[in-house]
């Protein structure tokens, strides 16, 4: 059975991202060593039930792994334009082949779009740089975005 990509619902898919949370925030995760993982369920539901939240999954034989999440709204620069700001986006190690990847980028590009969304945007960390596949898809550079630890 190949690998599936499908728009799916929050709460049947949560259980399952749950599990693959803490590999994905050990991975890429920035100050592991002052702020743990520790994700906020209530906003995360209040997006979803606002229909702002979207959740692409790819499944192998029926198990998640991999995921984009995306809140969608219009754009407070631009009220009339409906955007989508990528929130996670993530594929198992023994997964990242075959396109996988690009695919799961493509599949959320078309869901996205047929809601109505315009503009994507995304960031990749540099650790991690994701910048050739967003490239290879037609996105273009925008902004650099700094982090800076300023906690006790």
């Amino acid at each position: 059975m190949p690998v599936t990509f499908a728009t799916e619902q929050w709460p049947d898919c949560l259980p399952e991202l749950v599990q693959l949370w803490p590999a994905h925030w050990h991975e890429v995760a920035m100050h592991q060593d002052r702020i743990p993982l520790d994700p906020n369920y209530v906003e995360y539901e209040r997006a979803y039930g606002s229909g702002q939240l979207h959740l692409t999954a790819v499944r192998d034989q029926g198990r998640l792994v991999g995921y984009l999440t995306a809140i969608v709204r219009p754009h407070l620069h631009y009220a009339h334009s409906l955007s989508a700001f990528y929130d996670l986006y993530y594929v198992l190690p023994s997964h990242r082949r075959g396109m996988v990847g690009v695919r799961l980028f493509t599949e959320a590009e078309k869901a996205l779009k047929a809601r109505g969304v315009e503009r994507l945007f995304t960031g990749t960390k540099l650790s991690k740089d994701a910048s050739a596949i967003f490239e290879r898809l037609g996105w273009e550079p925008a902004e650099r975005l700094f982090v800076k630890w300023i906690g006790d």
